[in-house]
């Protein structure tokens, strides 16, 4: 039964080997792994929409099946992101974002899933800086996993920048004894464009 149960699930969270296309092969960094951390593959929809000329049909990609916390983009970047957090030795993730932002939401949740610990730097309103902004939307779901929050006014985050923000933090934690892996805004860089 086992063996059924791990087809069933398509070697969720699991390190596979990545091998990048051929056309690919001159960029730079070159994944080696990633985790499988989406329900993969997921379908592709005929949309019906009104008023389209004859000969044109939409197709989506329905990447919102990925998997309830993870969906979307964010969960594609991520599957190389982790992969290299963990390659790195890191026991903890460090990301910033908007209050509600996905990106943040789906960070936390991965690095549950990998046992790792997620620091969330989170841009809001200056008036909720000051006070707990309580149990909503993607803050919930970050809580409910367990991550370290810490609340930045959109005045700070202008002034000093998101990077500079996640080096503090990162250089607070490693300070700390931490082995922290920072990943930008949205995940977006050239490991993350994989």
């Amino acid at each position: 039964m086992e063996g059924d149960e791990s087809k069933q699930n398509f070697g969720f969270l699991s390190k596979k080997p990545y091998d990048p296309p051929s056309w690919a092969l001159h960029l730079n960094p070159l994944p080696s792994h990633v985790y499988s951390l989406a329900h993969t593959p997921t379908p592709i929809h005929r949309w019906n929409l009104p008023n389209l000329p004859k000969d044109v049909e939409v197709w989506i990609k329905r990447d919102d099946l990925s998997g309830m916390q993870l969906s979307g983009n964010k969960v594609r970047k991520l599957e190389f992101l982790m992969a290299d957090a963990v390659a790195q030795g890191a026991d903890c993730i460090i990301t910033i974002g908007g209050i509600q932002s996905n990106h943040c939401r789906a960070t936390a949740v991965a690095a549950r899933y990998l046992n790792l610990d997620c620091h969330l730097i989170l841009r809001t309103s200056q008036a909720i800086v000051d006070k707990d902004p309580g149990l909503v939307g993607n803050l919930l779901v970050e809580r409910l996993v367990g991550a370290n929050v810490e609340l930045v006014s959109k005045e700070e985050y202008s002034r000093i920048g998101s990077v500079a923000l996640t080096e503090l933090l990162k250089e607070r934690l490693i300070n700390e004894g931490r082995r922290p892996y920072v990943i930008p805004v949205g995940g977006s860089n050239s490991l993350g464009t994989w």
